[in-house]
This record gives C-alpha cells, structure tokens and sequence, in this order.
C-alpha cells in the first residue's frame, strides 16, 4: 500500500519550493509524512523550510563539485564574551590537505582555516567570524560606507 501524499500550501515565509521564475505566489510540493518529519527534524528554531531544503541543496551542490569533501555548518559565534547562535547555519566548506589538516572556508565572511583537526577548526571559524563581526561594528573606527555594510551584514547574521 502506498503512502498518499500530504499537500501543504505554505506562505511566502514557509514556503518549501518558490515557484520558478521568480512567481512569488504559494506553491504546492507534495510530501510524504516520513519527508515531513525528516524535514522537520532538520528545522531549528528560527529557520523557515526554504531554509532548511536551501542547506540540504546547498550541501549537494559542494558535493557536486568534486574539489570539495563536503560541509560543515557553523552554528554559533561568540560575540564578545557571550556565545550567539546565528540565524542560519553558516556553511563552511571542507577540504583534507595532502598533511591531513582540516581546512574550512567560507568567502562571504572572510573565514580560511587550516587546522589538525575538526574541532580546533570549527573552535577556530567560530573565533575569525566573532574577529570580523568586531573589526566591522568597532564605532571607534573610522570605517568606509562598504566596511559599514559589511559589518550590518554580520550584525544581520546573528540572533541578539
């Protein structure tokens, strides 16, 4: 006996699939309940679905690749002295170099790196984008228009 498909009409906010060619009207998918709770256990507390189903496209996309081996996905920051989550998980992408260190990269926040292993470099992402989120909303400094935006830009990316 096969599962019939469940309909979920969502809007804009939660809309699992928007519709091609930018039609910005609520989209049908069907989903099979067993789908429904794999989605849902991936969801986190701020997330949308598009949030969600945009990590798990943009993880097969680097595995597509090749060059990479895969992703791992920051979740929190410190910011300051106290830890932050951020509103989305902030990919980083994943290589093994021929000395078996770890190397994490993500060029949208400027963060590269190289490390023994997997915890140090995560502890380590975790340190470069609090250095970046400080450098970019330090008021003492006299920052460009463009430094400006990019510090509200890491302010946007994390829950305060």
């Amino acid at each position: 006996m096969t599962a019939k498909p469940i309909i979920f009409p969502f809007p804009l906010s939660d809309t699992i699939m928007q519709a091609i060619d930018g039609d910005k009207k609520r989209t049908q998918m069907p989903v099979y309940p067993k789908t429904k709770q794999r989605i849902l256990s991936r969801k986190r507390e701020h997330q949308t679905y598009d949030d969600v189903l945009n990590i798990l496209l943009d993880t097969v996309e680097i595995g597509d690749k090749g060059e990479e081996y895969g992703v791992i996905f920051l979740q929190s920051v410190f910011i300051g002295e106290e830890m932050k989550k951020l509103k989305k998980p902030l990919p980083l992408t994943l290589n093994i170099a021929e000395n078996g260190y770890i190397q994490l990269a993500n060029t949208e926040y400027s963060i590269l790196v190289s490390s023994p292993n997997v915890k140090e470099a995560i502890e380590e992402a975790q340190l470069q984008f609090s250095d970046g989120f400080g450098f970019f909303n330090n008021p003492a400094l006299n920052l460009s228009p463009a430094a400006k935006a990019r510090g509200e830009r890491f302010k946007d990316a994390v829950w305060m």
